[in-house]
């Protein structure tokens, strides 16, 4: 079934309250906790896209090997998207950024998805 994605930014923070529908379903929770644990290592304090696109991608594939692997990459393909106060993202365009890795070989990872 299709999610959509929205966040809000916190005021005064790099925080986001995060979003997630799906059919009449909604989860709400604070990057980068308490609902995924996120390691702090690596992140600066201005890394709080890297952080939304690494929660999205935790909760889409259910897969952490694989979000480790692209969570950078997810964020430069939405080009920014993370950086507004609020945005949305519907669970297609997670799906072409999938398509595009297996059909581009620049990707060296391996691209291993879990169960949706």
């Amino acid at each position: 079934m299709a999610k959509t994605y929205s966040g809000e930014r916190v005021p005064g923070t790099l925080r986001y309250n995060l979003k997630v529908k799906e059919g009449n379903t909604e989860l709400n929770f604070l990057v980068p906790e308490p609902s995924i644990q996120i390691p702090t290592e690596g992140f600066g304090p201005d890394e709080s896209a890297n952080r939304l696109a690494l929660a999205i991608l935790l909760d889409f594939t259910k897969n952490p090997q694989t979000s480790f692997s692209y969570y950078k990459d997810f964020n430069f393909f939405l080009a920014g998207l993370f950086l507004e106060d609020n945005w949305m993202l519907h669970s297609s365009r997670i799906e072409l950024f999938f398509k595009l890795l297996e059909e581009t070989p620049r990707f060296s990872k391996p691209l291993v998805l879990g169960k949706r």
